[in-house]
């Protein structure tokens, strides 16, 4: 007993210090979006699921390939009987107390059945592919949620270095209007509406800081990784222009098929075919062969014969071929029929659908990533504008043609301009990558 428990107790210990080894190494690099998904693969509860469901199938179809073998059994009997008997010789009653042996091997293989075993293994088959396609179906949704938290993460720290940069600017331009007040150059009002406006960029910067935070919870609930503490690797982002054309959307809808969902789909209907074979298949007659041999021993004989001369003179074997004509069901097979064939209806319309929703995924998909590219062209060509024209108010302010509010104006199109220029740069890598992801 404490034995047992020890052994328990090491391997325990040897799991917890093996997950520990995985969460610190994990925690202590930078991990990469690729890392990421592979550890979310590993943890997610319903991929876990799915995949046992997996294995399910493939034994169920290992069974029905093995089912159209032939089976063998033996049989190995001792008795003994007290009382009234027959002489296995004189075939006369006798008054004794006899011992008895049985032996015997029987075979039994199915010849024909309509086609059943062929039809189920056939299913089976295809249960067995589609529930491996779920799994790829489930791995890829999952992907697609990883990436796009992964890219929050990325996006609200590049955010939260822009409002730190900021901070710091308004810093170095608090110090140089207090000496233009202390000259009295400027007036102190000046400085007052630049601390008010310091006071709100270190608030921004605060909930920046904060959003990286949330957005990285979001990332490791996602991912069911204990904590927060990694720091994740930049992504390569191409900032090459996509020419998103009908052209390009044709290229992604031939794919279609590839899809594990409409793959999926598309098993569920040649499995329901095949359930209707297998239920006609029973109005057919079923043709067995049966063969076996035996022999058997009793005491009350063995004045004649002994044990193993016993068993030489019983020696038997027989062979038999056995029909099964069905010739009235009560109506089952017709119902079950019927039955079957809704069930094929049901799965032709659920793959139509199937591959209606999916195609317009991807078209919204696309149209999603058609109108991140613009934004993105559009918010580098604003960023562009505000650069221009705060560094021109900056030099009007110091030469007091503007007012400190004025400036804040510029100051902040510019903030805008940053955050919307960084936000559609994630956004269109994101939609970018999910069109990739129905190509791949």
């Amino acid at each position: 007993m404490s034995t047992y428990k020890t052994i328990n107790y090491t391997k325990i210990t040897i799991i917890l210090l093996l997950q520990g080894f995985v969460l610190s190494s994990f925690a202590q690099q930078r991990v990469t979006l690729q890392q990421c998904i592979d550890y979310a693969n590993n943890k997610n509860f319903g991929i876990r699921i799915q995949e046992l469901r997996t294995q399910q199938a493939e034994n169920n179809l290992i069974q029905s390939q093995k089912a159209i073998f032939p089976t063998l059994s033996g049989v190995l009997s001792q008795g003994l009987n007290s009382g009234r008997s027959i002489d296995p010789f004189t075939n006369d009653f006798i008054q004794s107390t006899n011992s008895s042996n049985n032996f015997g091997l029987s075979g039994n293989l199915t010849l024909f059945n309509g086609f059943a075993s062929q039809h189920q293994i056939k299913q089976n088959q295809n249960n067995a592919e589609a529930e491996e396609f779920d799994v790829l179906r489930l791995k890829k949704e999952l992907k697609s949620k990883i990436a796009l938290a992964f890219m929050q993460v990325l996006m609200t720290q590049e955010l939260s270095k822009t409002a730190q940069e900021q901070v710091k600017s308004l810093q170095n331009q608090y110090f140089r209007v207090k000496e233009l007040v202390n000259e009295g150059n400027i007036a102190r009002t000046d400085l007052i509406d630049l601390d008010a406006q310091l006071a709100t960029a270190e608030f921004d910067a605060l909930n920046a800081k904060t959003n990286i935070e949330n957005t990285k919870l979001t990332l490791a609930q996602l991912m069911s990784f204990p904590n927060t503490h990694f720091e994740l690797q930049e992504l390569k982002l191409d900032e090459q222009v996509l020419l998103l054309n009908d052209a390009y959307l044709n290229l992604i809808l031939e794919s279609l098929t590839n899809q594990p969902i409409l793959k999926t789909a598309t098993l569920r209907v040649e499995s329901s075919k095949i359930g209707i074979k297998l239920i006609q298949a029973e109005r057919f007659p079923s043709v067995s062969l049966g063969v076996g041999l035996g022999s058997a021993y009793s005491s009350a004989a063995k004045k004649q014969l002994d044990y193993f001369k016993q068993l030489d003179f019983n020696f038997n074997q027989y062979a038999n071929i056995r029909v099964n004509i069905p010739i009235y069901g009560a109506g089952q097979i017709d119902g079950k029929i019927k039955n079957a064939t809704i069930n094929q209806k049901i799965a032709e319309i659920g793959f139509s659908q199937t591959k209606l929703a999916l195609k317009q995924e991807i078209e919204q998909a696309f149209l999603l990533a058609k109108t991140a590219q613009e934004k993105l062209n559009s918010a580098k060509h604003q960023l562009s504008s505000q650069k221009i024209a705060y560094e021109s108010a900056k030099d009007r302010y110091l030469e007091g043609l503007l007012h400190s509010i004025e400036l804040n104006n510029f100051r902040i199109n510019l903030e805008k301009a940053k955050s919307n220029t960084i936000q559609s740069k994630y956004e269109f890598h994101f939609r970018k990558m999910v069109l990739d992801f129905y190509v791949k």
